[in-house]
């Protein structure tokens, strides 16, 4: 008895001259895959801030995918592709900024306050604690002077004292009016260090009879852990008296 030998079937190859085929077939959209890539890749701008670029770019490029697709009357593919890199983008680019926002605002209140504290610690004259509470007065040892030039003669802290806007503060009295700071620079470092430069105004009291200009001070505060912290800390990196040219203190 014959057995007839069933031959195995294959798909259809695609033809070109095939109408309904042509119409069915689509071309992936090469924007759309791009996008999506840097829709995966958009997380690492919390490494680091240059790193935004890619959330932005790739929010850019799955725009174009987007309209290119549209406008291909259906010959291109790869919407889901383009809408999914969109939303990655999206996602991690508000992120990164929702929490640098949320980052600078705590760490300028945290400068605030050891600013506040500085000052008003001059101004009840404790320029010894204020003093501790510097870059200068945390060094175990003090910098090592610059070739050619003689060591000095006084200590770091006899050198403070005789600062002419620490003197200013130490005088200006405890009851001295501290208003409000003005952010003027705000620097992430790495590390987790920060650097923060703020401007205040301090207002001495009237005597009866006398008449004193407010005293502007800008401090610039570090945030960063020393040798031997457990735990970074804020301190007073430099100090300055815009008002008085040529009197103005740095501290390194």
């Amino acid at each position: 008895m014959e057995t007839a030998t069933q031959l195995p079937t294959s798909e259809p190859a695609f033809h070109a001259d095939d109408t309904e085929q042509v119409a069915d077939y689509r071309t992936v959209s090469a924007l759309a895959i791009v996008s999506l890539l840097f829709g995966l890749a958009s997380p690492l701008c919390f490494a680091w801030p240059l790193l935004m670029a890619i959330p932005l770019f790739g929010a850019a490029i799955s725009i174009i995918a987007l309209r290119r697709i549209d406008a291909s009357d259906g010959a291109l593919a790869g919407r889901w592709a383009a809408t999914i890199g969109l939303v990655l983008c999206v996602v991690s680019g508000t992120a990164a900024v929702s929490r640098d926002l949320v980052t600078r605002y705590i760490r300028t209140q945290q400068a605030d306050e050891l600013a506040r504290e500085w000052i008003e610690l001059l101004l009840a004259g404790d320029t010894e604690e204020a003093f501790r509470l510097t870059v200068a007065g945390n060094r175990r040892e003090p910098p090592a002077p610059e070739p050619g030039i003689p060591a000095p003669t006084q200590t770091p802290f006899e050198q403070f004292r005789e600062q002419p806007i620490i003197s200013e503060l130490a005088t200006a009295g405890a009851d001295a009016e501290i208003q409000p700071a003005e952010v003027l620079a705000y620097e992430p470092q790495p590390r987790r260090q920060f650097i923060v430069q703020q401007k205040f105004l301090v207002a001495p009291r009237h005597a009866a009879g006398t008449h004193r200009h407010p005293i502007e001070a800008i401090v610039t505060l570090q945030r960063s852990q020393l040798i031997g912290d457990r735990q970074p800390r804020w301190l007073v990196l430099s100090y300055e008296a815009p008002q008085a040219a040529g009197e103005a203190a740095h501290v390194h």
